[in-house]
């Protein structure tokens, strides 16, 4: 008996441009049927690099195709001809959902918009996925991944100060939006099954990637300025913690690069401590750094036992003695003793790691090895077992209309509330970033989650700037407050048996569990999935750590740079010359939760229709690997490694961010297609040399980048940065500023979408906090409140919901539990 997935019996169309492509996936991962609706000749994403050697130019030959298109089904209709709109339309009406990504009211001058498939299916999610959303005054202006990250500001995090702002080294910005998209509409399924009704969905892929830049746009609202060292701060010499101390995070070894955190809190303190006592074991160290205890580096400064002079001649000998090691040898090491040190691993290195071998990640689908499941679903687990389907290998699905959507359309069930979400409980473990973000958008959606925090073991995202008046307080903290809208703070300290006792209480209340422990912890606790499904059968648990529950890794201790390192992003985001500079803040933090989400919302679809609960596993290392598959495919397909990338695309050239007039202000400039290149040759007289039809070819003008993009720079530099994106724009070439934290508040797109909101935290203060990336028309998201104290509603949550009267109240705090 074949195992049921979550989405089976779901359909969906899509109709996605590349940017989009990866919201099919998901869909297709799950369970659902995804129509994938082709042009004659083949969609873009058969067109997009890399391609496997000889096969440019093949509609079968993109292994960015392969990647996206992996489960989906292939349909070829004409839709500019009346009969195949049709056909189109025959497939609408027995449709779920339906995915587009086109150029805003392109579909609607077709006869193919949400309100009009609304009429003919009223039960269709319509899911429109576009870099600035469907309305506001950039909704129709050209983009590409690189402008996308640069209307977010991400790339101004990223790269060296001394040179200009630096994208991933891969492009899958907009991964963000179609991902967290994607799941977004599988919440709205949930709601679907009650009311028989659809709706339209609006993700912003900038919006999504805002929400990536952990505490920057806090700094902007709370101080009016950039993060230290960056914005117009970029080019000033680096930020120190002390004189002539450089902390570093990154330092070459033997066979590539490691990554490291040394000075986040006990936990780095502690690793470091560890890491310096096996460089003196391996005689890595002059005597007199050797015979120091490490750890506690920070007080002995504070106290006047240790020299900053010293300190920087540590490190310097640390650095040098890590050239010496292998990164394999080097995460053997940190796995065991807890070291905030990760490898940067390439693609080749991401197919030998150990920790995936042993979890079973990587499948051969087809003659082509992908990465794996995105998540682990105990009762419907993702298989991967249809490849990218050739063009037009489902025809016979074209224009079948005996099929009715799954929803029982107007069954008056239930009658559509103001909120998505409304009436769905969820207790909340998680701490630092990947998992509270994960339930912070079900309470935006109207899911009551209750966050459960201790005073005692503070969580380290309330110990992230910035802070109220500056001053280093857990209670005044933008970045947690912002990670934890719209919840209640319950304060309870879980290593006391009563803490456990009220914590089971809550899971008894709960439909949903979210923790994102380190593995083992929560069975410790006894919050494990083992006791809590014996409990409550139909519950709903999700587990979220940097490398999953089980295989020899499990354990590992790391925040998101470790993470991009594991997952591959580090080893590709930098200047070739020069170290990596990896991928701004705890990034895989931020790819994570939107897959998270799409597993939770799957498996509470699944229950709404069986009854029964599951556990999922989420390594959040192997779903961001999804973010780079198509990497990942040229090294498994091509045997392609990739590098530090700096500026260079496959997808686009001339790619770059370009210095512009002012301070250090720049220009992200992307041209994929010929029509974009024509567009910019008439802009910049310098291109004029470049005639001849063979510039319209991307390959040509890959391999000619660097002297293609002289005279662009040069003409860039004499430019006022906005006047001339705007102009940039208007003509047909995707450009934007590279902004900064503080120009985002102003940027006119997120302006228009509502999307940053103001709220009055009782520590914080008033304050701007970021929206939600998607928009639906129906039961839209709402921030309630910024995120908690420490303990905030407990008294509110023990007793109106938990049901605890105020003398157990009183007996509970006075033992300290509700602390």
């Amino acid at each position: 008996m074949t195992t049921p997935r979550a989405l089976d019996g779901i359909r969906v169309l899509d109709l996605t441009t590349p940017l989009g492509e990866a919201a099919g996936r998901v869909f297709a991962d799950l369970g659902a049927e995804v129509l994938k609706v082709e042009p004659p000749g083949g969609c873009a994403a058969r067109f997009t690099a890399p391609f496997a050697d000889g096969e440019a130019g093949d509609p079968e030959g993109s292994l960015f195709w392969r990647a996206f298109g992996l489960g989906k089904k292939s349909v070829v209709l004409d839709l500019e001809a009346v009969g195949d709109r049709e056909r189109f339309l025959a497939l609408a009406r027995g449709a779920d959902v339906l995915l587009e990504s086109s150029t805003p009211g392109t579909l609607d001058a077709l006869g193919l918009g949400y309100e009009a498939l609304a009429r003919e299916n009223p039960a269709l999610l319509y899911v429109s996925i576009t870099p600035y959303g469907q309305q506001g005054p950039l909704a129709k202006a050209p983009a590409t991944d690189l402008t996308i990250a640069a209307a977010a500001s991400l790339p101004n995090m990223q790269g060296d100060r001394d040179r200009p702002p630096l994208p991933v080294g891969w492009s899958e910005a907009s991964c963000h939006g179609a991902v967290q998209a994607a799941a977004d509409a599988i919440l709205a399924l949930l709601e679907r099954e009650r009311t028989g009704l659809g709706q339209h969905l609006d993700a912003s892929m900038q919006a999504a990637v805002v929400w990536a830049l952990l505490f920057v746009t806090g700094h902007a609202t709370l101080y009016g300025e950039d993060v230290p060292g960056y914005g117009a701060q970029r080019g000033a010499p680096q930020p120190q913690l002390l004189p002539g101390v450089v902390i570093p995070n990154v330092a070459r070894v033997k066979d590539g690069f490691v990554v490291m955190t040394l000075v986040l809190g006990e936990v780095g303190a502690r690793g470091f401590g560890k890491l310096m006592r096996f460089a003196a074991e391996r005689g890595g160290l002059e005597p007199d750094i050797a015979e120091r205890d490490w750890s506690g580096w920070m007080q002995q400064l504070g106290a006047g036992k240790l020299a900053p002079a010293d300190l920087a001649r540590a490190l310097e000998q640390l650095v040098a003695f890590l050239g010496s090691c292998t990164k394999a040898e080097i995460q053997e090491r940190a796995v065991r003793e807890a070291w905030l040190v990760g490898p940067a691993w390439t693609a080749a290195d991401l197919l030998a790691d150990r920790q995936l071998e042993a979890r079973d990640y990587w499948v051969r689908v087809g003659d082509t090895i992908h990465p794996g499941a995105f998540a682990k679903l105990s009762r419907t687990p993702i298989r991967l077992d249809a490849p990218a389907p050739r063009l037009g290998a489902d025809q016979s699905l074209a224009g079948a209309s005996s099929r009715g959507p799954s929803a029982v359309v107007g069954s008056g069930r239930e009658e559509r509330g103001a909120s998505l979400l409304a009436g769905l409980k969820v207790a909340d473990f998680a701490w630092v970033g990947a998992g509270p973000l994960v339930s912070k958008d079900l309470a935006n959606l109207g899911a009551t989650v209750v966050h459960v925090e201790s005073d005692k073991f503070v969580d380290p995202l309330r110990m992230i700037p910035p802070w109220k008046d500056r001053a280093p307080n857990p209670a005044t903290g933008h970045t947690a407050a912002n990670f934890n809208q719209s919840k209640l703070g319950l304060a309870l300290d879980l290593k006391s048996e009563k803490g456990r006792e009220v914590a089971l209480r809550l899971v008894d209340w709960a439909d949903v569990v979210v923790e994102s422990f380190t593995p083992g912890t929560a069975a410790k606790l006894g919050l494990d999935w083992e006791t809590l499904s014996k409990r409550k059968p139909g519950l709903v648990m999700l587990s979220s750590c940097l490398r999953g529950q089980t295989g020899p890794e499990r354990a590992y201790t790391g925040f998101g740079l470790q993470g991009a390192g594991l997952a591959g992003f580090c080893a590709v985001t930098g200047w070739p010359d020069r170290l990596p500079s990896g991928p701004w803040g705890a990034y895989t933090d931020f790819i994570a939760p939107r897959y998270s989400i799409a597993a939770l919302g799957a498996a509470l679809f699944h229950r709404a229709r069986t009854g029964e609960g599951q556990y999922i596993d989420l390594s959040q290392v192997e779903a961001a690997i999804h973010f780079l598959e198509p990497m990942v495919l040229d090294y498994t397909v091509n045997g392609r490694i990739a590098g530090l990338a700096g500026m260079r695309s496959v997808r686009a050239c001339p790619h770059g961010i370009f210095p512009a007039a002012g301070e250090q202000r720049y220009l992200a400039i992307a041209v994929e297609t010929a029509a974009q290149w024509r567009a910019l040759r008439a802009q910049v007289p310098g291109l004029a040399t470049f005639d001849g039809a063979e510039w319209e070819d991307l390959g040509v003008r890959i391999d000619a980048k660097d002297r293609l993009e002289a005279p662009l720079a040069a003409w860039c530099a004499e430019q006022e940065a906005f006047a001339c994106a705007e102009r940039l724009r208007d003509a047909g070439v995707p450009a934007y500023v590279s902004l900064r934290g503080v120009d985002l508040h102003d940027d006119p797109q997120l302006a228009a979408r509502g999307f940053f909101v103001e709220r009055d935290h009782p520590r914080v203060g008033k304050a701007l906090y970021d929206g939600p990336v998607t928009h639906f028309s129906a039961t839209p998201a709402e921030i309630r409140c910024a995120g908690p104290a420490v303990g905030h509603d407990t008294f509110d949550v023990m007793t109106r919901l938990l049901g605890y009267d105020e003398e157990a109240i009183a007996e509970l705090a006075a033992a300290g539990v509700l602390s």
